[in-house]
């Protein structure tokens, strides 16, 4: 059967209810970058301007997307 049609539906219902198992690809990621000491990764950071993502999880978002050979920041 069909799923439900609706085109005047408001919402987006997201299932966020999963866990990242222990040995997963994304872990170890976020082992190795917050092995990093915290000077070298804040060493030079600009105190003018929009406020910046921390570097830590953007390092975490570019290794994860390099990993599954996504090259794209955009």
């Amino acid at each position: 059967m069909y799923q439900n049609y609706i085109t005047g539906q408001t919402a987006l219902t997201l299932n966020l209810d999963f866990t990242i198992p222990n040995n997963h690809l994304a872990r170890v990621i976020g082992w190795f970058v917050d092995s990093i000491p915290d000077n070298v990764l804040l060493d030079d950071t600009a105190k003018t301007g929009r406020p910046a993502y921390h570097p830590a999880m953007m390092l975490k978002i570019l290794l994860f997307a390099y990993s599954r050979k996504v090259f794209s920041g955009r």
